[in-house]
């Protein structure tokens, strides 16, 4: 029997091998299609499909050609099954490539161009190969959970794309050991290498199991150790020394910092330490530099948003893992104790910041990897539900002291209102004052000294509740002792600010405004502290008078001087006393009512009676705000002369 006979023999019992080994492949595929996470089993399928199209042709044909022009394009297949989801563009392009190749190829042999392309494909496969290896390795290096199945895969897949075009350039006689030994192995190998991907794809589903299940746990501890919290009063630091404690043991840290932002100050504030925290960033010199001291001093740290690595954190929301912090300029080393690696995490609910974790490992303990910082993330997720659970409680409880303290306010606050107005001879009083909360912090008065003396006085103190009341009640008792005397108002109003100044803080100032009028002469003395300008209608003149003497309100700096100007009013003028709520009305628009408004309406409407002025002015600032909700206390006093 010749040889050839001996190969065709052999030939003919190799494909049915070949096809029961394709038919073991797709049946191979749906098997392990219910746990596949990467969509490789979707590539790896109709990367089947093109090698069984090819066999089927390529044996009933008989050009061996073809299988090596084929061989060109498969390595673009397997770059598919591995980052097919990744780096789709990628390997697309590369795809294109490798078809346009064999086209290319096949054309110019058919032309007679390359008279023999068996080297020629031979050379391009491999080449293709080497390609599609390079691409595969460096854009899938960094997935550790799959590492040893990569390194296996790498060496697998080398050794399946290269034999076949290797073997075929030794020569024609060798293409029946083609089709009887190296294709049945690379399908073999193929089969291999996804029965080791369903193999890792299990293993991996089951620490996905055992990491959910020690989550949950982790959550449900939080949970517990938030209802303790809730117990002992919404006890925050107590909470924060969990967090950093379960933080740290989720991550096998060797210290972790939790600090909490406080919104008001733009500053983020140390909250708990746990185990052996080194400090990250310059500190004072007095400090002794010692574990103790160094703990000290963190527990008392603020550091403002933006500045250094956890204000960036704090300010940004981005989280940051670093492996070499001797190299980044935002962490400063201490001998004493070295750093190897950093995580830092925010705390954030929805989008808004409300802290961070910061995680250190000595320079001796293992470098933190990125299980430990998906896990740092997860467990700060978990820590920001719980702390926005306590600010939530805190802010009810605080709300139930601020409702029994609203109450006090509002009581205390209309005790200080004029029950009614007094019925002058030559002035008339028109009023109306809409409070934002129901707690005003609006304050106006009208006091009566003498026959021919009246004070009128408005103002309105910055804050709210219990605490701006009782601002209202030393201006108020300030004002009906100092108007009995002869002091001029611009010495009022200095005695007003000494006798509040450094009692109050600083973010509870006030605004006021004194006007003494001669019910005689209508000779008035005005003085002003921080508040809008008095308007007056002039009615000889038909025009509208802003009267304003520059000054800082009361309550900011003890020994400001205020100033004092004069004029006369004359029959049928009209005075607006009026609050910063009037004029900074906003309505659906974002636009402001402001003094034209106000202006404009006395223009039309200075004829009416002061109390019909003051209706006006409150229905026109409702209209004008429609549905917008008031957003500060809107008071109107009109004085109207006769």
């Amino acid at each position: 029997m010749m040889l050839s006979e001996v190969f065709h023999q052999l030939l003919s019992t190799a494909l049915p091998a070949k096809l029961f080994l394709e038919i073991s492949l797709v049946i191979l595929l749906r098997y392990i299609a219910h746990h596949d996470t990467d969509n490789i089993v979707n590539w790896a399928f109709w990367g089947t499909i093109f090698l069984i199209i090819r066999g089927s042709i390529g044996g009933l044909v008989g050009v061996h050609e073809l299988f090596l022009a084929t061989d060109i394009i498969i390595p673009a297949f397997i770059a598919l099954v591995f980052l097919g989801n990744s780096h789709r563009k990628l390997v697309f392009v590369y795809g294109l490539i490798t078809i346009t190749v064999a086209i290319t190829l096949g054309v110019l042999h058919f032309l007679a161009i390359i008279p023999s392309t068996v080297p020629v494909l031979s050379l391009a496969a491999i080449a293709s190969a080497g390609a599609g290896l390079y691409l595969v390795n460096n854009k899938t290096e960094q997935n550790k959970k799959m590492q040893r199945f990569y390194q296996i895969r790498s060496v697998l897949i080398s050794v399946l794309l290269i034999l076949s075009p290797a073997v075929s350039l030794v020569g024609p006689f060798v293409y029946p050991i083609l089709h009887i030994a190296v294709y049945p192995l690379q399908y073999l190998g193929f089969i291999w290498l996804l029965l080791q991907y369903s193999n890792q794809e299990v293993e991996l589903l089951i620490q996905d199991r055992d990491g959910l299940s020690d989550n949950v746990d982790t959550l449900y501890n939080f949970v517990l150790n938030s209802s303790d919290a809730l117990r002992s009063g919404g006890d925050l630091p107590k909470l924060m020394q969990y967090v950093a404690k379960t933080i740290a043991q989720g991550t096998e840290s060797d210290g972790v910092l939790t600090l909490l932002v406080d919104d008001f100050e733009d500053q983020v504030t140390a909250y708990a330490i746990h185990g052996v925290f080194p400090p990250i960033m310059e500190i004072p010199e007095s400090i002794p530099r010692n574990e103790d001291g160094f703990r000290n001093w963190l527990s008392h740290l603020k550091i403002p948003l933006g500045q250094g690595l956890i204000g960036e954190i704090a300010k940004t929301g981005k989280a940051q893992f670093i492996t070499d912090p001797d190299k980044d300029s935002r962490i400063v080393i201490h001998p004493s104790f070295p750093i190897g690696s950093l995580i830092g995490v925010p705390f954030l609910i929805e989008e808004r910041i409300i802290g961070v974790a910061i995680l250190t490992r000595k320079k001796s303990s293992p470098v933190f990897t990125d299980k430990d910082f998906d896990k740092a993330t997860l467990l700060a997720g978990f820590a920001s539900v719980i702390i926005n659970t306590i600010y939530s409680f805190q802010d009810v409880s605080e709300r139930s002291d601020i409702d029994t303290a609203a109450s006090i306010a509002e009581d205390i606050q209309k005790a200080l209102r004029p029950k009614k107005l007094p019925k002058l001879p030559n002035l008339t009083f028109g009023t109306f004052s809409e409070s934002a909360w129901g707690v005003y912090s609006d304050y106006y008065d009208v006091i009566p000294v003498s026959k021919e003396r009246i004070y009128i006085v408005i103002g309105d103190v910055a804050g709210k509740g219990i605490q701006a009341s009782l601002i209202m009640v030393m201006i108020r008792a300030i004002l009906h002792l100092i108007t009995n005397t002869n002091k001029n108002t611009a010495t009022i109003l200095s005695w007003i600010n000494r006798g509040i100044t450094g009692k109050i803080d600083i973010d509870h100032f006030a605004t006021l405004q004194i006007l003494c009028v001669n019910l005689l002469t209508g000779a008035c003395e005005y003085a002003n502290a921080g508040h809008r300008p008095l308007l007056i209608w002039r009615n000889n003149l038909g025009l509208v008078d802003a009267i304003d003497v520059e000054s800082v309100p009361i309550g900011v700096e003890k020994n400001t001087e205020f100033k004092s100007t004069h004029f006369t009013i004359a029959p049928e003028d009209v005075l607006i006393f009026y609050t910063d709520g009037v004029i900074e009305a906003i309505n659906g628009k974002g636009k402001q009512y402001g003094i034209k408004s106000l202006t404009a309406l006395l223009h039309k409407f200075h004829d009416l009676s002061a109390v019909e002025i003051a209706q006006k002015i409150k229905a026109d600032i409702k209209s004008f705000m429609g549905d917008t909700k008031q957003h500060d206390d809107q008071t109107v006093l009109v004085v109207k002369t006769k």
